[in-house]
């Protein structure tokens, strides 16, 4: 599935496009990143209570996306996940040093299939998607939003005027949330320092291909097996979710945040790639 329908004709508005996707956090001293949540709001504001606590004035703050979720084990809480989030950026918002790319969010497979709900209309085989998006917990997501799930599947087969009409009632329970739309619009593909020694991503990376050429690897997965494997000059690559459930792990120059079903995790990594700290909350 496709990020966005891109209207560009050449390779170099596509690189232009994709570089203003792309986030560059610039020099930095240390920066949190928190790992996939999943839509687990108890655990989630855990996590933002000890960052606040710890937190310095000239930290950075990343999301690595999949705020949204699943969360197969109890009551899908994404709404209020994304809430927390908004207020734990306001909180650095508030010190005198913030600058407004100090912190950035990412897009998750999550957000992705929320963004793409919205869409429908244009797929030429929505009752296929909306099986495969659900078998993947959009279901959940939406229901987090006091949206039926059945919405979606009457929409499909009734064709695109019911598609558009189910779109537009999905972006009215999104934008009734403050902040929201504006959430799903702020996404980015990745982040990185401005000396690039620190790569941010949600799910995967293309090792073969530079970060312009950077697409839904980086939210679907892949080229993230082996945590040792250097990507360019990057001294420490993160992401906060691996689509194959091997959780929290770290190597040489990888490491995951992810706690499955169960935990969430964030981390305090300094300029060089050094792991300063790490949270949990399970």
């Amino acid at each position: 599935m496709s990020n966005i329908n891109l209207n560009a004709h050449t390779d170099y508005e596509k690189r232009i496009y994709n570089n203003v996707r792309n986030h560059n956090l610039g020099s930095l001293d240390r920066v949190w990143v928190v790992g996939a949540v999943n839509g687990k709001a108890e655990l989630f504001q855990k996590i933002c209570k000890q960052i606040i606590e710890k937190s310095d004035f000239k930290d950075r703050l990343v999301f690595t996306g999949n705020l949204l979720g699943r969360n197969d084990n109890k009551v899908n809480e994404s709404k209020k996940v994304i809430d927390s989030a908004l207020k734990l950026r306001s909180v650095f918002m508030s010190n005198n040093a913030f600058d407004i790319g100090d912190i950035v969010f990412l897009r998750g497979c999550y957000e992705e299939l929320l963004d793409k709900s919205r869409e429908l209309h244009m797929s030429p085989n929505p009752l296929e998607l909306v099986d495969w998006m659900y078998s993947r917990g959009l279901d959940k997501i939406l229901e987090s939003y006091n949206i039926s799930s059945s919405l979606l599947y009457n929409a499909a087969r009734d064709g695109a005027a019911a598609l558009s009409r189910a779109s537009v009632e999905i972006n009215l329970a999104i934008n009734n949330n403050p902040g929201h739309i504006n959430y799903m619009n702020s996404l980015k593909r990745l982040a990185f320092n401005k000396e690039k020694t620190l790569l941010f991503v949600s799910a995967g990376i293309a090792r073969d291909k530079p970060l312009d050429k950077q697409s839904e690897e980086l939210w679907w997965g892949g080229g993230f097996a082996d945590l040792n494997e250097p990507y360019n000059n990057t001294l420490r690559l993160v992401r906060g979710y691996d689509p194959k459930g091997g959780g929290i792990a770290s190597g040489k120059y990888g490491i995951t945040l992810d706690g499955g079903e169960e935990q969430v995790f964030a981390a305090l990594i300094s300029s060089d790639g050094q792991l300063l700290d790490t949270i949990q909350a399970n």
